[in-house]
This record gives structure tokens, sequence and C-alpha cells, in this order.
């Protein structure tokens, strides 16, 4: 929730969210789209388990057994499910009217996974939980296709040992390629 509980009157001191039907939207719904800012969060402190439960927790995918309440496509992200003040509590509202998907891709691929852009080249940081021994990932940035390949050999959530670019070790970021060129990429956590 974003707060609760939620306001029941108007006060023109506090402002808009007052008008808001309690348990809607800001007026203490759950809203979706700072959930993934949690997830990034518990990346950038290397808890990779609790970014993971997160993670999971409101993937669309994982409500299915609630889909009576919810109801809202299966596969799509809402705006906000109705907080507790409401009597439709649980109801998801607003599919596709949010950057919730567009956020949780973000968490996903450049915080858990931990391929992101940066000015120096790619960064490769992943945040995994412990039982993720290895995974593999695609990337395709800046007309470059990036295969990289993670392996996580003493089941830690944060952490890089290695970086290897097409059999070279390196530090740092993943250099900058030719656009057209294939760059095979290997990542030891640890």
């Amino acid at each position: 929730h974003l707060l609760w509980p939620a306001y029941s009157s108007p006060d023109d001191d506090i402002g808009y969210v007052t008008r808001v039907y309690r348990g809607i939207k800001e007026n203490g719904a759950i809203f979706s789209h700072p959930n993934p800012w949690a997830v990034i969060a518990e990346c950038l402190l290397g808890r990779g388990d609790r970014a993971m439960k997160f993670y999971d927790a409101i993937l669309p995918y994982h409500q299915n057994d609630n889909i009576e309440v919810r109801q809202a496509e299966p596969y799509s992200y809402c705006q906000f499910i109705m907080g507790r003040d409401h009597t439709a509590h649980g109801r998801a509202r607003h599919p596709w009217l949010t950057g919730t998907g567009a956020w949780f891709y973000t968490a996903a691929t450049r915080y858990i996974l931990g391929v992101r852009p940066s000015y120096e080249g790619m960064v490769v940081d992943p945040c995994v939980p412990p039982e993720w021994k290895e995974f593999d990932v695609v990337r395709q940035w800046r007309g470059v296709t990036y295969r990289i390949a993670v392996k996580n050999p003493d089941g830690v959530m944060k952490g890089v040992r290695s970086i290897a670019v097409d059999g070279q070790r390196i530090e740092g970021c993943v250099p900058i390629r030719e656009a057209g060129a294939v760059c095979e990429v290997e990542v030891v956590m640890g």
C-alpha cells in the first residue's frame, strides 16, 4: 500500500489524494509502479534472494490462483490493486495503463540479470538467488550481439570474480564493439 489507512474525507491541506475514493490508486491501493524499484534496491544491496521474492510476488503469472478476485489478464501488469479499505480488495485495475511493465523489465534485465549499458561499455553485474548456478543472456546493443554466459559456482548473490570477452580476460565493462559483431562473454560470479 502506498499509504494506509486510506483518507476518508477531502483535506485541501493534504491535497488530491484525499479526494480519491478509499482503496483506489494513490489512496490506500497497492500501487504497482514502485514495486520494481524495490527489486532494483535489493539488487543494489546485493540481496538477490529478496529481489527475486519481490519480483515473483507481483509477477502476473503468479497471481492466477486468485484470478476471480484479480479480474485482469494473467499476463498483464496493472496500475494498482484495490486496497484493504475498498469493498473489492484485491481486484487489479488499469492493465496496460502503467509504467510497471517497463520498470519490471528494467529491474529484471539490468539488475537481476545485471546486463546494463554504461558510458564505458556494457556492465555485467548480476544479483541473483544463490540457487542460480548458471544462466545465459543474449543482448542486442548498438548493433552488436552479446552472448553472455554467467556461472555461479559458489552460489553467491552478487559479485563478479572474472569476465572474459571472446576468450580474453578483461577488467571492468565489456567494451563496445563495431556494429554487426558477435561477442562471447563469460562471467564468473564470486
